[in-house]
């Protein structure tokens, strides 16, 4: 199931995301070629090399006035009287002049054959924008110095931007020389390969996702089959908390919930089936009961005295008789009360006010064993639905239960502690009952069957009591149990749900 989820999941991706390529490569391809029609032609290719032809014509014309410049220095009449006189500090002032009219020149120098030479140069200014330097030289007479050398400064822009106008041409005459199919076929084939590695990353992370999501899904499809086949005790892992947690959560909360009532209603058919058998025993073993009383009485009666020893051993077997007759008549009597359980009727009241009343009415059981009986009643109203007399007679069970524990017990302090609060872990409202004793406990062998009809640990009674608090608090829409994790004494923790 997985695996073919899986691969749907992936065809899908796959759908998805090549159907929507498709159309995209085809728009592209559309407005590729309308780009090279508009873009690529014998128009613009004019109009970019006419705009070489204006950077070069301006390059050329300023080369030729800074020929022309240097003519006129090097012709400058004033420059041959100074080098005449062979003084160097003349010729450079006279330099310097020329240098400090004309910003485009950067540096001057005339040097003879004898290693005579003099410079000057311009101070660079920081804030200046950038230039490129052009230096040109001329074979001169002026005094003791045969050659001149001077050196120019040109804007770099107007040198970078006339390289780049004709590399530009360059290129733009490749590409209008160049077949249109073929710059579409480049254009298509780099648009291809990023949509490739697109869609790829894409399908990729979609099908990492997707695994996860099919795995947290398939774990969820086994535990629903395992819940349909009656397991109530499987859970899964949420695994997150998306949508698929919140579903997952979901399904553990019905299944925890399906599990309790599914507990309640077997043990309620159980109940039904042992009360429907003890209302036919009791009135099988009733029905006999009484003529058996009367014919012992009657033996008694009518036996004529004369045979003392006989007459004894009929007193000791009538007496018998009698007793064996109170005895399972009060064993049909229990059946009987058993078998008509009345029907729960809940009323909304006040837990405060219910405990109230039960500490009230059951103290007399404290009298059993000289036994301690604590009442912790909440201070703060705490609405419940319930059966007052019912549940009542749920506390009297197990408050006698632990004080006929307590009797016999090595307990130097026997005490029970009846305790309510409301529970705060209960994802719904609820109210929790604690009914504890100090005495010797329960055995853990008997924690699995302590609520089972006829079972019980001690001498007398017919194991009824627990069996009937169960099913009333079952009826009650609660829980009972005893907690297994007490070491001293016995617990049983009776749950309710609260009421608006």
């Amino acid at each position: 199931m997985t695996r073919r989820l899986d691969v749907k999941i992936v065809l899908m991706l796959l759908f998805t995301a090549l159907v929507p390529l498709s159309v995209s490569v085809y728009l592209v391809a559309e407005a590729v070629n309308t780009s090279l029609d508009v873009g690529l032609n014998e128009e613009i290719a004019g109009q970019i090399e006419r705009g070489v032809d204006i950077h070069r014509k301006y390059i050329e014309e300023v080369k030729e006035k800074q020929r022309a410049r240097l003519e006129h220095i090097v012709d400058s009449a004033a420059l041959h009287q100074a080098a005449s006189t062979s003084q160097e500090e003349k010729v450079k002032e006279v330099l310097e002049g020329f240098l400090s009219g004309d910003d485009a020149i950067r540096s001057i120098r005339l040097s003879g054959p004898d290693g005579r030479a003099v410079k000057v140069e311009a101070v660079d200014d920081p804030s200046a924008a950038p230039v490129r330097t052009l230096t040109r030289n001329a074979e001169v007479n002026i005094g003791p110095y045969t050659s001149a050398e001077m050196v120019f400064g040109i804007k770099a822009s107007i040198i970078d931007g006339f390289a780049k106008a004709g590399q530009d041409m360059i290129t733009y005459k490749a590409l209008a020389s160049a077949p249109p199919a073929y710059l579409n076929r480049r254009v298509i084939f780099v648009y291809l390969i990023l949509l490739a590695v697109i869609v790829a990353g894409s399908i990729t992370g979609g099908v990492f996702w997707t695994r996860r999501l099919v795995r947290r899904i398939h774990r969820l499809s086994e535990a629903t089959t395992a819940v349909a086949h009656g397991d109530m005790s499987v859970r899964v892992d949420p695994g997150g908390g998306d949508e698929v947690g919140a579903l997952v959560e979901s399904f553990n909360g019905m299944v925890a919930e399906l599990s309790v009532s599914r507990t309640r209603i077997e043990y309620l058919q159980k109940i039904s089936a042992w009360q429907e058998m003890a209302r036919r025993l009791a009135h099988e073993i009733k029905n006999p009961l009484t003529p058996i009383h009367l014919a012992a009485q009657q033996l008694r009666e009518k036996y004529q005295q004369g045979d003392p020893e006989f007459e004894r051993l009929l007193d000791q077997s009538t007496e018998i008789i009698e007793e064996e007759v109170a005895t399972l008549r009060r064993l049909t009597s229990d059946f009987s009360s058993f078998a008509r359980l009345p029907e729960v009727k809940p009323e909304i009241m006040n837990l405060q006010d219910f405990l109230e009343e039960c500490e009230s009415s059951l103290s007399h059981i404290s009298e059993l064993g000289d036994v301690a009986m604590v009442w912790e009643i909440p201070s703060e109203p705490i609405p419940v639905s319930i059966d007052r007399m019912m549940l009542k007679r749920v506390i009297d069970n197990l408050t006698r239960n632990a004080a006929e524990a307590l009797v016999n017990a090595d307990v130097l302090e026997p005490q029970i502690r009846i305790h309510a609060s409301k529970r705060e872990q209960s994802k719904h409202p609820e109210v929790m009952i604690r009914v504890e004793d100090n005495g010797p406990g329960i055995m853990p062998e008997h924690h699995p069957s302590i609520f089972d009809p006829y079972f019980t640990t001690k001498t007398e009674g017919t194991g009824l009591g627990l069996a009937i608090s169960k099913k009333i608090v079952l009826e009650h829409g609660g829980r009972i149990w005893i907690d297994e994790a007490s070491k001293n004494g016995a617990i049983f923790v009776v749950v309710l749900p609260m009421r608006d």
